[in-house]
């Protein structure tokens, strides 16, 4: 199984899938959310310190694309702001 870890403000990193991903965005009217969607019907948030752009989201894309099916050590994904953490819901 393949995952990825996010970088977070105080040095340590959170880990999030790479496999099974449907879908990668903005977390809607809220920019300083990323979202994963994954085909299983969860989607992981990941919530920034401040806004993100649509390069943070292509920025987690290319590290999934990497890792999706592979084993090993992950990449550290570095966004434009640091994670404050991540959350796990279906997605309605």
């Amino acid at each position: 199984m393949g995952h990825i870890k996010l970088a977070k403000a105080s040095g340590q990193f959170d880990i999030v899938s790479a496999d099974n991903v449907g879908h990668v965005k903005l977390g809607g009217i809220d920019t300083d959310e990323v979202e994963i969607g994954y085909t299983s019907g969860y989607k992981v948030k990941i919530d920034g310190t401040s806004a993100y752009t649509s390069t943070d989201v292509f920025t987690v894309v290319k590290a999934l694309d990497i890792m999706e099916g592979a084993s090993g050590v992950a990449p550290l994904v570095e966004l434009s702001s640091k994670v404050d953490g991540t959350t796990v819901e279906a997605i309605v």
